[in-house]
């Protein structure tokens, strides 16, 4: 309550009240409508309701008109009324409708404000692209006055000639998908050259609507001052790849080679759009050198950041017999009829026994172990000569050459029963993912790990857990495939809800069998790591062998080229990429990705015999699916050279060609161009001579 209008102004601003009543029903000189009036001189109280209390109006008499209380700045009228609960209902309507009102207004103008006091250009726009305001910040930037482009399509504030070319589209997407878009654009400016800005448009959406009501586009000119888009400050570096299609500069022959007649019928780009985008980023770059190379590397570290680098299949190919092959290896037949999840294949029967030494090696194995760093290194006689143990005694030697024994401080019996107790693990009876197999992919893993490139940028652990997960990357594998096994509705699929299902079990059986052991059996690797230590090596292992699941084949192959890839590379200085844990770990998951499907990349001799593995493996699967009545994961595999063909055109070729160029392996480019070239040379006219055989 107050009396005068300074004690009633003392009190609003120290309380703040959202209604002030006057009353105005026996006038004191003017009382009521200086006080309204002092209220609405400030700017701070234009939020307040005022509402005016008036005499009642005697039946006999007719209403007068409220527009003089309007023009004092009262917002409301109320009548005298006795009735307590009409004066309460009142002031309850009161606060719920005018006053909630008022106080968005006046947020409303507070943004405003905000708006027009930022250095940062703003103009918003409806859905359909028409301007309806803009700040000072743009005016200035633009050159445009307001009433030049309120009322307009911001449409035209982008220069189509310098900015990348695609963007307005991508823009225009973004904007239909209800989606926001940011990057960086050249903008037109009345009367002057168009000026590079990095441009952010968000969508807003009004309350519960699917749509997005208007877009909120913020410009800021970019910085030329900005020179360098990669810091050299200390710490390990990754080789940037010097061309984004993949360019061997140490061989004369390109694996783009291969797009003859039957390569062309099965390959084609496999650049998800993201790459598109961060091609024209590049682009734009390299050919304005006025840019800030930092911004567009934020723009790109953005994008890479998202789940935006899937292919789909039919981006590859049209070919219905090459979609089928595709299908079989991505789960893309997931069909599951009502089966019973019975068992694939019975365990093994019996552990292998456990070796107590290796000093005394056959004089033969040794000798093979010895060219176990050759790219040409023949895993099949090491099997013959070790009795179908192969990764015991190839892993034993690789291990101790990377440090195992120092860096996990464990004996060499340890490390012995360990390895002894993984490859029981692994199916002899499967012809293709066996313990020969995880050797092979260990074997490659190694040639990898001592490139000058991965020792630059990756430690010991890294290598370390590299190796062990490409030990344990198909342990207990049962010789199916996912797609069989969901189609079934396996026990493994069930429990692993039919995604990476063979992958999860993989991590999840060779940690189990590891670290549950007894400890009397002295099997446990990671006893003596402290736990975070372990923690992480157990991260990077999982994470490795999860990636080998190829439902991600193209999703890791496009985020490896959006991170290492210089589309415009030809003559380019190398550059370097700081090695982020994001990027190591990317780094390593590429490693045993290629290192699993390298045997396409081995001298023809080792690639048949691998070739003639998983065709019977896969012909396994096929005639149970065929006696179970079951969709049939692969297409007829009688066509061997073709399935070979087709393999590496739609999945080798571009991953190897991309992973062996950043580790400047040229002559394994040109391995898989000479080994495509045998599968490839066979025909109608040129039959293939081989009898399918394991060996």
């Amino acid at each position: 309550m107050a009396n005068t209008v300074d004690a009633a102004m003392d009190q609003l601003e120290k309380k703040r009240h959202h209604i002030v009543v006057v009353d105005m029903r026996v006038p004191v000189a003017g009382l009521g409508e200086q006080m309204v009036r002092r209220l609405r001189s400030k700017p701070a109280f234009n939020s307040v309701i005022a509402l005016a209390v008036c005499p009642a109006i005697l039946r006999w008499c007719e209403e007068p008109t409220v527009r003089p209380y309007l023009d004092m700045g009262f917002n409301r009228r109320y009548l005298e009324n006795h009735d307590r609960g009409a004066c309460l209902n009142e002031i309850v309507m009161i606060d719920s409708g005018e006053v909630q009102t008022a106080l968005k207004l006046s947020v409303a103008n507070t943004l405003f404000q905000l708006l027009r006091d930022s250095k940062e250009s703003i103009d918003i726009t409806d859905a359909d692209g028409i301007c309806s305001y803009v700040n000072p910040a743009f005016e200035k930037l633009t050159g445009f006055k307001s009433s030049d482009i309120v009322g307009s399509s911001t449409d035209v504030l982008i220069n189509e000639e310098r900015t990348a070319q695609g963007i307005h589209d991508v823009i225009s997407r973004s904007k239909v998908d209800g989606k926001g878009w940011d990057g960086l654009v050249f903008n037109n400016r009345q009367g002057q050259e168009p000026v590079s800005v990095e441009m952010k448009i968000l969508p807003i959406f009004d309350g519960e609507m699917s749509r997005p009501s208007h877009f909120v586009t913020c410009r800021q000119e970019s910085n030329p001052a900005c020179k360098n888009c990669y810091s050299k400050s200390g710490g390990n570096s990754m080789r940037r790849m010097s061309n984004g299609r993949v360019r061997t500069e140490s061989s004369n022959t390109s694996i783009n080679s291969l797009s003859n007649t039957q390569s062309r019928r099965y390959s084609k780009q496999v650049d998800a759009p993201i790459i598109k985008i961060l091609g024209m980023l590049r682009n734009l770059q390299d050919t304005s050198p006025q840019l800030p190379p930092n911004l567009i590397e934020n723009m790109m570290g953005m994008l890479r950041s998202s789940e935006l680098y899937t292919t789909g299949s039919t981006s590859l190919t049209e070919d219905p017999e090459a979609l089928g092959f595709m299908d079989g290896l991505m789960e893309g037949r997931n069909t599951r009829p009502s089966l019973t999840g019975d068992t694939i294949l019975s365990h093994r029967e019996s552990m292998v026994a456990f070796s107590s030494s290796m000093t005394s090696l056959p004089v033969l194995i040794q000798d093979n172990l010895t060219k176990r760093k050759e790219w040409d290194y023949d895993i099949f006689e090491l099997e013959k000569l070790s009795s179908s143990r192969p990764l015991y005694y190839l892993g034993f030697d690789i291990l101790v050459e990377f440090g195992m024994l120092n860096i996990f401080k464990i004996e060499e019996q340890t490390l012995k029963n360990w390895l002894a107790l993984v490859e029981s693990h692994y199916h002899s009876s499967n012809s293709y993912h066996n313990s020969t197999h995880a050797a092979d992919v260990l074997q490659a893993a190694a040639y990898f790990c001592r490139s000058e490139c991965m020792e630059t940028c990756l430690d010991p652990m890294d290598f370390l857990s590299l190796l062990i997960a490409s030990i344990c990357h198909d342990i207990d594998h049962p010789g199916r495939t996912n797609t069989f096994l969901c189609n079934t509705q396996h026990d493994l699929a069930v429990l692993y809800n039919d995604s990476a299902v063979l992958e999860s079990h993989h991590a999840a059986h060779a940690f189990k069998i590891t670290t549950q052991a007894p400890e009397q059996q002295n099997i446990n690797i990671f006893k003596n790591l402290d736990g975070d230590t372990f923690k992480s090596v157990r991260k990077s292992i999982i994470s490795m062998i999860l990636a080998t699941d190829m439902t991600q084949h193209f999703e890791y192959y496009n985020r490896f080229i959006a991170v290492n890839a210089n589309v415009d590379g030809e003559g380019a200085e190398q550059q370097e990429i700081p090695a982020s844990q994001e990027n190591k770990t990317l780094i390593l998951k590429m490693a045993i990705k290629c290192a699993d499907i390298s045997n396409t990349s081995r001298v023809p001799t080792l690639s048949r015999t691998w070739a003639h593995r998983i065709i019977l493996e896969y012909r396994d699967q096929i005639a149970e699916e065929k006696k179970r009545q079951l969709p049939q994961s692969f297409p007829s595999l009688d066509n061997i050279p073709k399935s070979q063909v087709m393999f590496i055109n739609l999945f080798a070729r571009d991953l190897l060609s991309a992973y062996f160029d950043f580790l400047e392996f040229g002559h394994l480019t040109d391995q898989l161009t000479d080994t495509f070239t045998h599968w490839d040379a066979y025909n109608d006219s040129n039959p293939y001579p081989f009898e399918l055989s394991p060996s």
